[in-house]
């Protein structure tokens, strides 16, 4: 059960105030506290204007802002606290003044309430030193903007609660956050390695191996971002980068101290002028240089940080994604580059700090392994669960790879009699990797393609095929191959999230993991064609109606609790749908203006439309296993259309298609 609902928040200034929207935006209560009535004002005024701003934006309407609002009570009195479930402090980065607050505090709150810091300047355990109740303190890292940015670090002390930390990871998880488990060292998880990257661009300028435009260029381009270092140092504020590196140094070393030129550029209260071509020292833009020195401290910190157990490779991967948006974290990109190439960086970094070589990744390994499918088990219960939550756990090559793993393995244990497969975030699966798709069409390879789908047809058999009961939980977005994989399941259990459909066919493709297949089998063939011919999102109510779920549930705060759901149920909210069966059981991809359904319908891409619903009746004739193999047979045709390349570039570029037929 979530315990977690009235929340304090300790420093009303700009992140204190974005800690607080947040919960308010999750309709929780919210008590901001400071030291004057003026900052409370103004911390009340700094979430006010956010909300209107997204009021404007039509996120939020007038009533839903109303409502928001009155959620939040403003107060310079500690008191209000004291019916606090959690109090996070938000305050200036004062040892000694967060100390004596959070002894202050311990005197008014609940024996059960959870403290925690937002601090990115000194260790939990320092802060909890004095404090009665060391257990019940914890970092929580918020990254700007603390509204909007989903990543969350979660930092226990060394004498924090375990149940604490998990109870937070739900909790944030819950609210639509991204939580990754940290130790409590010094930069935590991200900072450890941005802010040294960050630092490094500024040596680089300094010892004249580029201008500031050329390194900026240079480190979007490696990293694949839309802001380099000295972009982003302007845009979090060029001081902040400074004080970071300098916090760094204190505890890990020289390597971390500022360069000279970022101290002498907040000294003059300037920006970096992000179009100066100016090289200094006489030097020359070094391409080579700056793109491995950026790697090196980015990619060596990271590793070293995995050798040190601050963090795990995976975590750091999803922290960096969520947190900076990088569309690949350091191991991930590690991957892709070499991980060999990568540690010669390192070396040649690092030996210059006389700091030794990393033991992760750089030992010999060919590819980091990156965890983003994991398995779970609790008595008699498995649980797979995708790990992709910024990904909306699309299915690529690796995740595929590693949901047959994960599935093998469970099945496999005679201890288990049922598995749960279910997805962080707010999908399910979101469908399948598009760019996948995109990069086998532009190489002309669409043997991968049909190589991946046949095996992904081959893990959902085997899934389909387990002895154990099977359950997709669809607690979110279940689309295309997510929904074919959920199809594949014995049981579908859904939630007020549950959204359902099968949009390839307005993207210039079909269904090929069992969609044109499976879904006939269990609904019919007329609504089989229905979903797949119109591709009409299911709210949790249609999903039910059309016999997709077999119960809907809460959502719930702990997906453990999974294991106590009875599975006796089959479509227990399915009603007859006798119309548009009849309306679509002839259906084969041609339509007059007069169909009830011809507006959607001229918007699907024809080649696909009409090759999806003869898959659908052929199939029908035959066994399963045959119909799957029918599916596949015609991977590469559909592929190789112009309405296929345009449909799926449609989702990455976010035009709206117009097919051609072609």
């Amino acid at each position: 059960m979530n315990r977690i609902k009235a929340i304090g928040v300790v420093g009303a200034g700009t992140m204190g105030a974005a800690i607080a929207q947040h919960f308010l935006m999750k309709n929780l209560s919210v008590t901001l506290l400071d030291q004057s009535e003026d900052s409370i004002k103004r911390g009340q005024k700094t979430i006010s204007d956010s909300l209107k701003e997204a009021m404007k934006r039509r996120i939020i309407s007038e009533q839903e802002f109303d409502k928001i609002m009155s959620n939040l009570t403003c107060t310079t009195d500690q008191s209000a606290l004291k019916g606090a479930d959690l109090v996070v402090e938000a305050i200036f980065e004062d040892l000694a003044v967060k100390q004596a607050l959070f002894s202050a505090l311990e005197a008014i709150l609940r024996p059960d309430c959870i403290l925690a810091s937002n601090t990115s300047s000194f260790l939990i355990k320092d802060i909890a030193k004095g404090a009665a109740h060391p257990e019940r303190i914890i970092g929580v890292h918020y990254f700007y903007h603390a509204a909007k940015n989903k990543l969350v670090e979660i930092i226990p002390g060394p004498k924090t609660d375990e149940a604490l930390v998990t109870d937070l990871v739900n909790f944030y998880g819950y609210y639509g956050k991204i939580p990754i488990i940290v130790k409590d060292a010094p930069g935590f998880a991200i900072n450890r390695f941005f802010v040294p990257w960050l630092n490094e661009a500024a040596r680089l300028l300094e010892e004249g191996c580029g201008s500031i435009k050329f390194i900026d260029d240079v480190a979007r381009k490696v990293f694949g971002i839309g802001m380099g270092p000295f972009a982003l140092m302007n845009a979090t504020g060029v001081p902040i980068a400074m004080h970071a590196a300098d916090g760094l140094a204190s505890k890990l070393g020289d390597f971390y101290k500022p360069a000279q030129i970022l101290i002498s550029q907040v000294d003059s209260g300037k920006l970096w002028d992000e179009t100066d071509i100016t090289i200094l020292n006489n030097g020359a833009n070094d391409e080579e240089k700056v793109t491995s020195r950026l790697l090196a401290s980015a990619l060596g910190i990271a590793a070293q940080m995995v050798s040190e157990g601050v963090v795990d490779a995976t975590s750091s991967d999803l922290g960096t994604r969520a947190g900076l948006r990088w569309p690949m974290g350091p191991f991930e990109l590690m991957n892709k580059i070499g991980v060999d190439k990568v540690g010669t960086m390192v070396k040649n970094l690092f030996s210059v700090w006389d700091m030794p070589l990393p033991e992760f990744a750089f030992d010999g390994t060919d590819a980091v392994t990156l965890e983003w499918v994991r398995a779970e088990t609790r008595g008699d219960t498995g649980f797979i669960i995708f790990n992709l939550p910024d990904r909306m756990n699309a299915l690529g090559e690796i995740v595929v790879s590693q949901l047959d793993e994960c599935f093998s393995r469970l099945d496999q244990d005679p201890a288990l009699k049922r598995l749960f497969i279910l997805g962080q975030g707010k999908a399910f699966v979101a469908g399948a990797d598009i760019k996948f798709f995109l990069d086998g069409i532009a190489s002309n390879d669409l043997d991968r393609i049909q190589t991946f789908t046949e095996f992904g047809q081959r893990v959902l058999t085997k899934i389909q095929n387990s002895q154990k009961d099977t359950c997709a939980f669809v607690d979110g977005l279940t689309l295309g191959g997510g929904l074919e994989l959920a199809l594949a399941c014995d049981y579908r259990i859904g939630t007020k999230n549950t959204v359902m459909a099968f949009p390839e066919t307005g993207i210039g493709i079909y269904p090929g993991l069992g969609g044109t297949q499976r879904t006939s089998r269990l609904i019919g063939k007329g609504m089989a064609k229905f979903l797949i011919a119109t591709g009409q999102f299911l709210d949790t109510e249609k999903a039910s109606q059309y016999g997709l779920l077999d119960q809907v549930i809460d959502p719930l705060y702990d997906f453990h609790d999974l294991a106590d759901i009875s599975l006796d149920k089959k479509q227990a909210g399915k009603i007859d749908q006798s119309e548009i069966e009849a309306l679509f059981a002839d259906f084969d991809g041609s339509f007059t203006a007069d169909h009830p359904f011809s507006k959607v319908l001229s918007r699907k891409a024809p080649i696909a439309l009409a090759t999806a619903m003869k898959l659908i009746d052929d199939g029908a004739e035959m066994s399963l296993e045959d119909g799957l193999k029918l599916e596949l047979g015609g991977l590469k045709e559909i592929f190789s259309t112009r309405d296929a390349a345009h449909g799926l570039s449609s989702v990455i570029e976010g035009f709206k298609p117009e097919f051609t037929g072609e």
